[in-house]
């Protein structure tokens, strides 16, 4: 019974950091002041932490919000906590998540980072199960075949100069297109499968 009272806890605490994760520059992160409040410490003590250890923390792990994206980000999520924040917030991807833990050396960051790991592998697991995705990768990947097989026809085409190089050329620039279109579509479908539920308030740090 305590076993499964612990799981079910878990769950729940999984659940919950899952709200947290959204989707920046085609990555999954999370906000600093999130994080902060997870791993028990205010968002400035994370920030400094960081700061520190800036060797150990590329764009990759963690990086700032531009202007526009943390205008973007506000208008998403509906909360009335982002009346004190005027500077941009860093946001943490799943490595800077377990890098921070890391560097804050506290038994509640360790801790928690297993369950946030836990929650960005379940995040990309809705992503990649989602039939949609796999249908629209199909699409990205045959047009790119067809355009690599066009181009190869292409050089074989300058050598012998056999046919009007304008209509292969513009072939080429279609196919090019249709993929730019179906690889904006995947960002798309990839951005709105994380769900942004509204914040709860707590994290001020």
């Amino acid at each position: 019974m305590e076993l499964g009272r612990g799981k079910m806890e878990n769950n729940n605490q999984i659940q919950i950091i899952e709200s947290k994760i959204f989707t920046i520059r085609g990555q999954q992160v999370m906000l600093d002041r999130d994080l902060a409040e997870l791993y028990q410490v205010e968002t400035r003590v994370l920030n400094q932490a960081v700061a520190r250890n800036l060797d150990i923390f590329p764009e990759r792990f963690a990086f700032q919000l531009t202007k526009e994206e943390f205008q973007n980000l506000k208008s998403q999520i509906v909360t009335s906590s982002w009346g004190g924040v005027r500077k941009s917030p860093y946001v943490f991807t799943e490595h800077g998540c377990l890098q921070a833990s890391n560097v804050l050396k506290s038994a509640v960051a360790k801790k928690m980072s297993v369950f946030i790991i836990d929650a960005f592998v379940a995040m990309k697991n809705q992503i990649f199960s989602n039939p949609n995705y796999e249908l629209l990768k199909e699409q990205i990947l045959r047009l790119q075949a067809e355009t690599k097989l066009i181009n190869a026809e292409m050089l074989a085409i300058k050598k012998d100069h056999k046919i009007d190089l304008n209509v292969q050329n513009m072939e080429i620039n279609d196919l090019n297109e249709k993929v730019t279109e179906l690889l904006t579509e995947f960002n798309k479908f990839r951005d709105s499968s994380i769900i942004i539920k509204k914040d709860d308030g707590i994290g001020k740090g």
